[in-house]
């Protein structure tokens, strides 16, 4: 018999344990700061109704503007008299230190006036980057909008600052929508609403979906489609060969594209997930990630199309040159990703050859004897007797390293940098963070 921490799940963010049904106890008694929505079904009054709906109206990160009540039990009216005697006023239900009678509710007017200045806001963002939101909402057709949407995604992704500001300010628009919604006052907002959720999960989806082929691709297509339909003789350059990426096809199609920021936007993301993956198998990629960033950093301090059509010049040239070398050359050398990461832990400048094949013969005896034996065992990293012997196997084990070149000092500092490394990537069980074994 499984016993199950029920509490503990469902105020895991990630645990799929979302909807609870609950009589007492979790009403007045249990914190859950995520909980957004609370269903009520029976008679409920007092310091109890307080305390029920405080379960809903609790501050969690940037993203919860409100709680929401669902009423099935008419408690209302036991609100009103609730907040009374345990909120702001008097048994009389008039508000300390006199004045108007309060009222539970925040008044609608003022969110209502809080959700108009926030898409207002959204508007002159879009505004300042040659975008209008009405161009969107208005599109008459399913083609139009689409145009539209990635005119607005393109305008967007001027460059990394740009798109944070946007994601921002329609994150605030979409709280406050949420925070009134299903009330009617909030129906004449919603075209706008819908706008700008179109643009946010066009970004975002973006971002997921990043791929470097897709992203040629899809500036192949878009170049190619609209060189098809201004001339019948399409010639050959016009296309990009996607095999090889020459990159003289590529400038002067993204050159003929429309949507310049998006393409680099896009290309950007795509390299950066591509890198991250490279950097988590092999620490000793960083230098890459550097590299990457100042590319980054120079592209997001410029706002022309010179600085747009030189990011892209320079994350190809990163790409072609840097990256694609880098991820074909644990294949060159005759190795795989995980035994080329330790080999490159323990080399040094200017190896000999016959150096070098002693430190691939030694990183890969080690990575063999850890994975047969150490590695197998369950939370492994939790016992300090296990941890111990995985250190003393790597210890042993860089002894058979050249003596002349690798120094008694110099060992244990190799030895440390591995056993870091083993202890990151590897979290027993068979399990890796290069995959199982």
């Amino acid at each position: 018999m499984v016993q199950r921490d029920l509490e503990k799940e469902f105020k895991a963010e990630d645990n799929p344990f979302r909807l609870a049904i609950v009589c007492a106890m979790w009403i007045t008694g249990f914190d859950a700061p995520s909980v957004s929505t609370v269903y009520l079904d029976k008679p409920i009054k007092g310091h109890t109704l307080m305390q029920t709906i405080a379960r809903a109206n609790r501050v969690y990160d940037d993203e919860k503007e409100n709680g929401l009540i669902i009423d099935y039990g008419n408690v209302y009216k036991q609100l009103e008299k609730a907040y009374s005697v345990y909120g702001e006023g008097d048994s009389r239900g008039t508000p300390k230190g006199g004045g108007e009678g309060g009222n539970p509710v925040e008044k609608l007017e003022e969110m209502e006036v809080e959700l108009a200045a926030a898409i207002l806001a959204v508007r002159e963002f879009l505004q300042e980057v040659q975008f209008e939101l009405d161009d969107l909402i208005h599109a008459e057709t399913a083609m139009a909008r689409l145009g539209k949407l990635q005119q607005a995604t393109n305008a967007v992704c001027l460059n990394e600052t740009t798109r944070t500001q946007y994601e921002v300010a329609a994150r605030d628009v979409f709280r406050k929508y949420k925070a009134l919604y299903p009330d009617e006052v909030v129906k004449p907002y919603t075209p706008e609403f819908n706008a700008i959720e179109a643009i946010y999960d066009q970004l975002n989806q973006k971002t997921k979906t990043a791929d470097i082929s897709e992203v040629m691709r899809r500036l192949q297509q878009e170049v190619s489609m609209s060189v098809s339909t201004r001339v019948n003789d399409v010639r050959e350059d016009d296309y990009v060969d996607l095999s090889t990426l020459d990159f003289d096809r590529l400038r002067a199609a993204f050159a003929k594209s429309t949507i310049k920021n998006e393409v680099v936007f896009d290309l950007q993301k795509a390299i950066e997930k591509q890198l991250e993956k490279l950097v988590q198998q092999n620490p000793v990629r960083l230098e890459f990630y550097e590299k990457y960033k100042k590319i980054v950093d120079e592209y997001n301090a410029g706002k022309d199309l010179q600085a747009v059509q030189e990011a892209f010049d320079n994350l190809h040239d990163f790409w072609e040159n840097d990256l694609t070398p880098e991820m074909n050359r644990a294949i060159q050398e005759g190795l795989d990703e995980e035994t080329l990461a330790i080999v490159d832990l323990l080399r040094k400048p200017e190896l000999s050859k016959k150096e070098e094949e002693a430190v691939k013969k030694v990183a890969k005896e080690t990575l063999k004897r850890l994975k047969k034996e150490k590695l197998k065992i369950e939370r492994w990293r939790e016992g300090t007797q296990v941890k111990s012997q995985v250190k003393t196997i790597i210890d042993d084990n860089l002894q058979w390293l050249p003596q002349e070149t690798y120094p008694d000092d110099e060992l244990d500092e190799k030895s440390l940098l591995v056993f870091q490394h083993i202890y990151s990537h590897y979290q027993g069980a068979g399990l890796s963070s290069y995959g199982c074994f």
